[in-house]
C-alpha cells in the first residue's frame, strides 16, 4: 500500500514555474540557461509587481553560490532516484 499525500487546498493547483535566464558563473561551462534566483522577500514583491518592474527584478537577480562537479551518467535517466547520484565521480 502506497503512502497517501494529504489533499491539496481546492485553490492550490500543486504546480510551479521555473524561470530561467542566461547562464553565468560555474553553470556557464555546463549549460547556456540557469534558474533566476529571488529571495523569499523578493518573491512576494515579484508576484504583485507591474510587468516592467517584475522583469527588472529578474534581470537584476544574483545567482546563489554554486559548486560544480562531475556526477555519474545515471543522473540523466529519470527512473534513477538515489542519493548516490549526488556524489562526485572522477
Amino acid at each position: 500500500m502506497g503512502r497517501q499525500k494529504p489533499p491539496l487546498h481546492p485553490d492550490n493547483l500543486g504546480t510551479f514555474t521555473m524561470i530561467t535566464g542566461d547562464s553565468s558563473g560555474v553553470s556557464a561551462d555546463i549549460h547556456d540557461r540557469m534558474p533566476v534566483w529571488l529571495t523569499a522577500g523578493q518573491a512576494d514583491e515579484w508576484l504583485v509587481a507591474e510587468p516592467e518592474d517584475a522583469i527588472a527584478m529578474l534581470l537584476a537577480s544574483e545567482p546563489a553560490a554554486m559548486e560544480a562537479y562531475r556526477v555519474h551518467r545515471a543522473v540523466n535517466t529519470p527512473r534513477n532516484n538515489s542519493e548516490l547520484l549526488l556524489k562526485a565521480v572522477a
